[in-house]
């Protein structure tokens, strides 16, 4: 495991980062990054499993901890989709600086939504972007799961304790502020990477609707939804559908096998 030193002039902290580099990494070299959901770690099993998968197939392979999140510092309190975004960028650097200049991002719910505006903000490098239930507008998605009573108290309070399935965690109403910053209509715009995304009907935490909505409404055409009638959030129980899937949309792509390196940029289909 290595360390990231943050210090922001404000606070001092570190993000948490494990890397396996391919065999042969260079300029144009190509790693997964992937990105954990809320109250998860970079130990979760969808980690672990794409880890192995992928690494098999010779991709270099990067997961950390978002701040606030298993072995990184900070504060869960202080959670941002801004700072989500500036974690993913000093994990890249560090990418960059090893020779893995440009990502496949992998984003699980609160990761696929962080990994979709950094796939926006930064389109030259990324090459392609495979998300599971990524939460869209998580801002309306957070006030409606607690009530408008319990939402006046955030805002007033500045704080809301939130339940999820290892505990609990105080989140600060600065989330809330953040994200409706990132406005849905300019993501739809501006989004120019091929992206496969996974998501579950029966998903209580990420409205199926939200996704395929996102997808409709891109002005960018290279995305595909596979959408799982039977299916909930996390997706454990499809791994092994949802690895074979992904690699024949990252082979598509000329992102496994010999085309690893490629000479200049990868164009979709």
């Amino acid at each position: 495991m290595e360390r990231i030193p943050i210090d922001d002039g404000r606070k001092s902290s570190h993000l948490a980062v494990r890397l396996d580099l391919p065999e042969t990494p260079g300029d144009e070299a190509t790693a997964v990054l992937y990105v954990h959901g809320f109250a998860s770690s970079q130990a979760g099993e969808k980690a672990a499993f794409f880890r192995r998968r992928l690494t098999e197939k010779g991709l270099g392979f990067c997961s950390f901890d978002l701040q606030g999140h298993g072995e990184s510092g900070g504060s869960l309190f202080d959670l941002t989709l801004s700072r989500n975004l500036a974690d993913i960028g000093r994990v890249h650097g560090l990418l960059a600086a090893r020779g893995l200049r440009r990502l496949i991002l992998f984003g699980s719910s609160m990761g696929g939504g962080s990994a979709l505006w950094y796939a926006a903000f930064h389109p030259d490098d990324v090459a392609a972007a495979v998300l599971i239930a990524p939460s869209m507008e998580m801002d309306k998605g957070l006030l409606e799961r607690i009530g408008p009573e319990a939402a006046r108290r955030w805002q007033s309070t500045g704080r809301h304790l939130f339940e999820h399935e290892l505990g609990s965690a105080e989140i600060g109403w600065d989330l809330i502020e953040d994200l409706r910053s990132f406005r849905l209509e300019r993501l739809q715009a501006i989004y120019r990477t091929p992206t496969l995304i996974f998501q579950g009907k029966r998903d209580e935490s990420v409205s199926w609707r939200s996704v395929v909505d996102f997808a409709m409404g891109c002005s960018f055409e290279n995305l595909t939804v596979h959408l799982m009638a039977d299916a909930g959030h996390r997706l454990i129980d499809r791994l092994e559908s949802l690895g074979r899937l992904t690699e024949e949309f990252l082979a598509a792509r000329g992102l496994l096998g010999e085309a690893l390196i490629p000479a200049g940029p990868v164009a979709g289909p």
